[in-house]
């Protein structure tokens, strides 16, 4: 599937607004651009932080306006007031660094009661799932305590950047929630391709 940034100026109704934010070197704005342009990334120990927030518009078969925030600790207090009414929440994790998970708990757990981000769909994404040290995803997933969470539909995925994992997964849930917000537009996709990804992210049709 292809992917680039938007051409055309696209409407508010017709655009997904996704959100992605995670703790400090979580491999957030290496998503991003893995995102946007399909590449792989090349795996490098210089790491630079996102200050604020930065929008990139990103166009598939659907259009995608994302917003990647810094996750400093000093920044996340701010999260909620710069994620611009987001439909839905990335979480990025990394997923070798023991050390940081119960940092991204108690981030993850201060971000979902905000009022204005009630019922919005969460996927949390396990980066770095390439390399030999990473956690298993079980001991992850109950670190973060993400089986508490009931007042949202919730979804993990290992990725990474360097082998693409996980990318196409990623894609079908953004198109899944583009599909949700689009109900009842044309938005040229099939009936069959619909329940493929309804089949192969195991969601409800509702």
């Amino acid at each position: 599937m292809g992917c680039g940034c938007c051409s055309h100026a696209s409407t508010e109704k017709d655009t997904l607004r996704v959100t992605i934010v995670g703790l400090e070197n979580s491999g957030k704005t290496s998503l991003v651009q893995c995102l946007k342009t399909s590449k792989k990334s090349r795996q490098t120990s210089l790491c630079v932080s996102t200050h604020g927030v930065i929008s990139i518009n990103i166009q598939t078969n659907m259009n995608f306006l994302v917003f990647d925030c810094g996750g400093c600790k000093h920044q996340r207090h701010i999260w909620p007031h710069i994620m611009n009414s987001p439909d839905v929440i990335l979480f990025a994790v990394d997923s070798m660094d023991l050390t940081c998970l119960n940092d991204a708990r108690e981030a993850l757990s201060d971000l979902l009661v905000d009022e204005n981000l009630i019922n919005k769909p969460l996927l949390v994404i396990f980066t770095k799932s390439d390399r030999e040290n990473k956690l298993s995803i079980d001991q992850l997933e109950q670190t973060l305590d993400l089986s508490v969470i009931k007042d949202r539909s919730v979804h993990t995925v290992l990725f990474s950047s360097v082998t693409l994992e996980g990318l196409t997964t990623i894609r079908e849930w953004l198109t899944y929630f583009s599909y949700r917000k689009l109900q009842g537009k044309d938005m040229n996709i099939s009936t069959s391709e619909r329940h493929r990804l309804l089949h192969s992210l195991n969601l409800s049709t509702a």
